[in-house]
């Protein structure tokens, strides 16, 4: 691509799950409680759409890292985030075992995700404790993180598909439960862990002071920690910014540079010095959306038309950006040229029309 004599040579990539991605019930009432959003809706009316092989918000970041893993298997999320987390690699196979809540809903149980559980860390690690006392013959070693990102350690790799935590949050788990060959046998263990969180000291006091118990793991995202990039080779990323542990991973496994997520994008611009490939990481909209946190969504919207979009456009404007893209994490990527920007032909749609076209 020709640049203009005056560009910085920064290109500039977000990463924005929770936006175009939700499920079709109850969109039109959260787009509703947004309202019209200027700058958004030109950058999405004006820019090029691609299909994109990542749907799902880790399996973009994979993609965009050029993680390449066998299609039968799942994608290796807990040991890259582990890497993210604790900054050391994970020792052979590593499954994340998030803590979560399954609610009886006549014959089925909905599962409800470990955010809404509000555990603080010293609770999170006494149920792991009980947990590695019990589960040590069976190889486990369980280390919580974070109190809602847990990690099963085995030094045998089991033959298992499982589903993403985002994909079961608010359903019934029994379609969503460990596949594989070995997923029967899982059934099994996972009905023996919901026995010993259920005689926890720690859910019996919770539950005494009308908290939530903690009464199921969710295994997720089961592999090896993948070879990124050899030979001390960096990935295609000049500079990555994130806060969030899987794009963390990535880095460090990628000898990529990374930097904290600033709070805005005017922020960014004077900090972002390098020329190249920038790439941000915004997960707080899909953890509004996880948190069934509705009037939280709508300010975040806003909050970023206004902190971001507006200051991002104006710098592709002023020749201070060269390219803005944007993978929405629901199979399509947008990207934004100056020429683009000046296609005032092109009539602005709402984020409403915007997400039931793509």
């Amino acid at each position: 691509m020709a640049h203009d004599q005056n560009t910085s040579g920064r290109r500039c990539t977000l990463v924005l799950p929770g936006l175009l991605d939700l499920p079709p019930a109850g969109r039109e009432s959260v787009f509703a409680q947004a309202g019209r959003l200027p700058e958004l809706e030109c950058f999405f009316s004006r820019a090029q759409k691609q299909r994109f092989s990542g749907a799902g918000f880790e399996a973009v970041l994979f993609a965009l890292f050029d993680v390449v893993t066998p299609a039968d298997v799942d994608l290796p999320v807990a040991a890259v985030g582990y890497v993210g987390d604790t900054g050391r690699s994970a020792a052979g196979w590593c499954l994340r075992a998030d803590p979560v809540q399954l609610i009886p809903d006549r014959d089925h149980l909905v599962l409800v995700g470990p955010e809404s559980l509000s555990l603080s860390q010293a609770e999170a690690d006494l149920l792991v404790a009980d947990l590695n006392t019990q589960f040590a013959q069976d190889g486990w070693h369980i280390e919580a993180a974070t109190p809602t990102r847990w990690y099963l350690h085995q030094s045998d790799a089991p033959r298992l598909r499982t589903y993403d935590l985002a994909q079961v949050r608010g359903r019934a788990i029994g379609e969503y439960l460990p596949g594989g060959v070995d997923g029967k046998q899982w059934h099994r263990l996972m009905n023996e862990v919901q026995m010993v969180l259920h005689i926890s000291a720690v859910n019996q006091g919770r539950q005494a002071v009308g908290q939530p118990p903690v009464s199921s793991l969710w295994f997720w995202g089961g592999g090896e920690t993948p070879a990124i990039l050899s030979d001390n080779k960096r990935s295609q990323w000049s500079q990555v910014w994130s806060n969030e542990p899987v794009s963390q991973g990535l880095v460090a496994l990628s000898n990529t540079a990374h930097k904290r997520l600033p709070e805005n994008a005017a922020t960014w611009l004077s900090a972002a010095l390098s020329s190249g490939e920038h790439l941000l990481v915004l997960d707080d909209l899909l953890c509004c959306w996880q948190n069934g946190e509705m009037a939280g969504w709508a300010q975040w919207v806003r909050a970023f038309n206004r902190e971001w979009m507006l200051p991002l456009l104006n710098a592709l404007r002023r020749n201070e950006i060269d390219e803005l893209a944007l993978y929405a994490c629901n199979g399509s990527q947008f990207t934004l040229s100056r020429t683009g920007l000046r296609r005032w032909w092109r009539r602005k749609k709402s984020l409403s029309v915007i997400a039931a076209r793509v």
